[in-house]
């Protein structure tokens, strides 16, 4: 009997998933800079920051309903923005000698107040200097990588301080531009790129490294010229997309490059027949995502096998989502205009099996009381655990190095006693993969 109705329960979940309607909607108030916003970076459902080609950084309290301009530096194209805690984060310039007007030689900034003051690192940088950054990846509070440029050359940027200390890796011997970047773990990660400097002649490629970006190989390279990947996002460990960007104006077809293995190998998706230019790409989970383009955006329900026109504004270039505690995923998109999805749901539950990670139950949960996590993938060893308030600023231990075994998962721990609010649960495994879930803690 129990078994029959949990097939229930679970039929009528896929069935409600595969409904489900996701309206999105320009976000009232939000900065314009009379061009596109480039970048954006959202910490919480809340909180999040935007970036521009004026040189402007904006950052919203309240879900983007109000904006604070936090910078407005001329001559700075302003590509790129991530943030590690609610007060640590950095942003990329593009550099000069690409777009007109652009004078600014600075091509990364940090910030450790939230985004009310911002200093150039680069008298921090080591070995190769970047001409400028068009993507940031902060995998966990130490390791973070940025690399750029649209144009070339392609340098990815490492830091494994926490952003205090960088050191530039030559990548020309792989690609000549890098235009975005992702990262499973601190060693294991992939840069999205261009074979050639000179788009006529450029090839879409990804390259993936397992040792920190000492080595690569390509994984993906197109067939066709005039093509770049330009953004990627990885829905799960194992799926992942990239839009694949083409200049040629003989061709309408486009495509997009997908992977189910954890980015090992990639195979190439029909995305439209119009000729239109993709640009950032954004899914809540392996099957239901976004592409932005020129004049409109597209959603497909299915894991990319087919595409229908969804309003997401014009150039949609980066998107931001956040996986919330209480299943409704908060997600966004900039481009002319900010858009946010107003609709849309998502069980944190059903969401953390289908990514095979990780699942801390019960979520909420009291204060001070126990809760049980499992892993699928286990780890022989977690050498951290730590608990992370939402706006960074609290930081808590979980327990000492556990060693846990196939019999031993789901086990049980304390939480700490604790404020009420959203939290950040993060187990660090021998092999430095980081397995994280957002939970609500209650008093």
């Amino acid at each position: 009997m129990k078994n029959i109705l949990l097939s229930l329960i679970l039929f009528a979940l896929a069935a409600t998933n595969y409904a489900q309607t996701y309206t999105w909607s320009n976000v009232s108030g939000a900065p314009y800079s009379g061009g596109k916003q480039d970048g954006v970076y959202f910490l919480n459902k809340d909180t999040g920051w935007v970036v521009n080609g004026a040189g402007k950084i904006y950052r919203t309290n309240n879900g983007g309903t109000n904006w604070i301009q936090q910078k407005n530096t001329s001559g700075t194209y302003f590509r790129c923005v991530a943030f590690k805690d609610g007060q640590t984060g950095f942003a990329g310039n593009i550099g000069i000698n690409y777009f007109p007007g652009v004078t600014d030689t600075n091509i990364l900034y940090k910030t450790i107040d939230g985004g009310n003051s911002w200093a150039s690192v680069q008298a921090n940088i080591t070995g190769t200097m970047p001409a400028g950054i068009c993507a940031i990846d902060v995998v966990n509070s130490n390791v973070i990588y940025a690399g750029g440029r649209v144009g070339g050359p392609a340098v990815l940027l490492k830091s494994i301080d926490g952003g205090n200390n960088w050191n530039g890796i030559d990548l020309s011997s792989y690609c000549s531009m890098i235009l975005d970047v992702h990262f499973q773990s601190a060693d294991t990660g992939y840069v999205f790129a261009g074979t050639d400097a000179n788009i006529s002649i450029s090839n879409a490629t990804i390259i993936r490294t397992t040792n920190g970006g000492t080595s690569w190989s390509a994984v993906y390279t197109s067939a066709r010229s005039n093509e770049i990947i330009w953004k990627a996002w990885f829905p799960s460990h194992q799926t992942g997309y990239a839009t694949i960007q083409s200049y040629d104006a003989t061709t309408t077809q486009r495509y997009i490059a997908k992977t189910t293995n954890g980015g090992i190998s990639w195979s190439e998706l029909p995305l439209v027949n119009t000729g239109i230019r993709e640009f950032g790409i954004g899914f809540i989970n392996d099957t239901v995502g976004w592409v932005g383009g020129e004049s409109t955006g597209y959603e497909t329900k299915n894991g990319g096998q087919t595409w229908a026109n969804k309003s997401l504004g014009q150039y949609a270039n980066k998107f931001s989502i956040v996986k919330n505690p209480t299943g409704n995923n908060t997600c966004y998109t900039v481009g002319l205009n900010v858009y946010k999805l107003t609709t849309g749901y998502v069980g944190i539950e059903e969401e953390n099996k289908k990514k095979n990670d990780l699942l801390v139950y019960p979520n909420p949960a009291s204060s001070g009381s126990y809760v049980s996590i499992a892993l699928d993938q286990l780890e022989t060893k977690i050498i951290k655990s730590e608990m992370i308030s939402i706006d960074g600023k609290t930081n808590y231990t979980l327990f000492d190095t556990y060693y846990i075994g196939t019999h031993e998962s789901p086990f049980l721990f304390k939480l700490p006693d604790a404020a009420a609010g959203e939290y950040i649960l993060n187990f660090t495994g021998e092999n430095q993969k980081v397995f994280s879930q957002r939970i609500v803690i209650t008093k």
